[in-house]
């Protein structure tokens, strides 16, 4: 769809303009997104990228007597038949005989998907404006297409706020440490498809913005001299004005985890980059415009120059997003699996509020994930495993608690106090290790916390002779205001779960613990 708009805006469709849609291919489909690409719960963010792509086509101004429009050929029958049919249908709304009110309205129909996908669905609404300005000449018009078009925009908002709740802060800032941290993520969030560098991040982010505002000036102090323009330009306007909306609102929702985590996750990637590539996009329809670029050779080079230096940047930052993919993808299953066994996790505070809590793998906060799956079940539209056998022994060898030894004398803790438990866990010669431990307390068949498997452990794989085992130890501090004081000698187990067989494992090493008073 984006290389259906740059055709649609481009006069010129040679090498340079598939160089540019080149380039704009490797951003749109940037491995920076890693973690968008392999947790399919946000799809929402792909689905509304394209409804705002969507919209934006559909709201190309008329094309004028000089101007191309790519329609590609239909095929032969079957399916490839089909396909080019709905494709000429879509690309018909650009043309002459389509309403500009009919394209409004249109328009509107993938606005309102997205808006009630995600927050940042909304600021379609608003990204929009310019097309909107534009699709038609008369000034009564105008105003009445914006007014329908901002009344949208106020109920779909109206409509998604209701019982919205707002997350709590993490931490207390000063009013002059959250504009300072909220202007040095936001830039950090505009640079992060490019570059994983704290130092270099956020004075790219400034360059990208400043081109952004720079095309803007020029496109509307020529706009009367230069109507086609302005015209070709506002597609990519609004895509690049829903970028930087969206990374505002991203922004404005996670400043308080510090500037720099828009640079350590790439959830939030899959927005920005439009604004990338929009710069790329305006870039070339200036250049290219009025054989501007046939007379001067050198805007040419200090482009294809400015793209190479690009896709350098966009071949480091995939490099390194394959690296993090491969650890975010064992903290993503070890989430699934924390969620699949979500009827025996009881509300503990380790559940609540410990950093190495399974379901923090999922979300950065764990309230509404646990609320969630209550209401689901209530209504009885999904349901989670609630008849998973638990093993009393085992014939082969799972793992052992390290540490504390096991013995005939309880470990004596105060409420002060943190439970040091160590230990390594593995499922014997298989391919599949486990990633998490469980542990539970007395005889009760629900657990009080967990601790991830993947600590470094030769000396496990040099006993057992096997290199599956190389990373199979687990380490975990629980505070001992988990349990109540009065507690008697209270028997600590750990687990660790086998989905092959639906069952729960001990390891060896069991030990008791006595809460005291301080």
């Amino acid at each position: 769809m984006l290389y259906k708009i740059s055709a649609n805006t481009s006069k010129n469709q040679n090498y340079f303009f598939d160089f540019t849609n080149l380039l704009t291919a490797l951003i749109f489909f940037s491995l920076a997104q890693s973690e968008n690409w392999l947790w399919g719960f946000q799809i929402a963010l792909f689905l509304i990228n394209f409804c705002v792509i969507l919209s934006c086509f559909i709201l190309i101004p008329i094309p004028d007597k000089n101007s191309t429009l790519l329609v590609s050929p239909l095929s032969k029958g079957g399916q490839g038949g089909v396909k080019s049919v709905v494709l000429l249908i879509i690309i018909g709304l650009t043309q002459n005989q389509v309403k500009p009110k009919t394209k409004l309205l249109l328009a509107a129909i993938p606005c309102l998907i997205a808006s009630f996908s995600s927050a940042q669905g909304l600021m379609s609404w608003l990204a929009l404006i310019p097309s909107v300005i534009v699709i038609s000449k008369l000034g009564n018009q105008r105003k009445k297409y914006l007014t329908f078009w901002i009344t949208l925009f106020a109920i779909s908002s109206l409509i998604y706020s209701i019982g919205y709740t707002q997350e709590t802060k993490i931490i207390n800032l000063t009013f002059l440490e959250r504009l300072f941290t909220s202007i040095h993520f936001f830039f950090n969030l505009i640079a992060a498809p490019l570059t994983n560098s704290y130092s270099f991040s956020s004075y790219l982010g400034l360059i990208i913005i400043l081109n952004f505002i720079g095309l803007g000036c020029y496109c509307f102090i020529n706009r009367k001299d230069q109507e086609y323009l302005l015209k070709s330009c506002s597609p990519w306007f609004c895509i690049g004005i829903f970028g930087i909306l969206c990374s505002v609102l991203i922004t404005l929702g996670r400043y308080d985890y510090g500037a720099n985590y828009a640079i350590s996750t790439s959830r939030y990637t899959t927005h920005s980059l439009l604004l990338i590539i929009t710069v790329i996009q305006l870039w070339f329809i200036i250049i290219s415009q009025g054989n501007f670029l046939n007379r001067n050779y050198y805007p040419k080079l200090i482009y294809s120059f400015i793209g190479g230096i690009l896709v350098c940047l966009i071949a480091v930052k995939s490099e390194i997003a394959i690296a993090q993919a491969q650890t975010d993808l064992i903290n993503k299953q070890r989430g699934e699996t924390c969620l699949e066994l979500i009827n025996y996790l009881e509300e503990s505070k380790f559940f609540k509020t410990h950093p190495e809590r399974c379901l923090l793998r999922l979300s950065k906060t764990t309230w509404w994930i646990q609320d969630g799956v209550k209401q689901l079940q209530r209504i009885k539209l999904r349901n989670w495993a609630n008849n998973i056998t638990f093993k009393t022994k085992s014939e082969q060898l799972y793992g052992y608690i390290d540490f504390p030894l096991s013995g005939d004398q309880p470990l004596k803790l105060k409420p002060k106090n943190d439970l040091s438990l160590k230990g390594w866990a593995i499922f014997p010669q298989q391919q599949n290790q486990p990633q998490l431990v469980f542990f539970s307390q007395g005889n009760q068949h629900t657990f009080f916390a967990n601790a991830n498997v993947g600590l470094n452990s030769p000396d496990i794989a040099q006993v057992l002779d096997s290199p599956l085992y190389n990373y199979a130890r687990w380490e975990i501090k629980i505070p001992a205001v988990q349990w109540r004081y009065g507690l008697g000698n209270t028997t600590i187990k750990a687990w660790v779960y086998n989905r092959d067989h639906h069952e729960f494992i001990p390891l060896k090493g069991e030990f008791k613990i006595m809460l005291e008073k301080d």
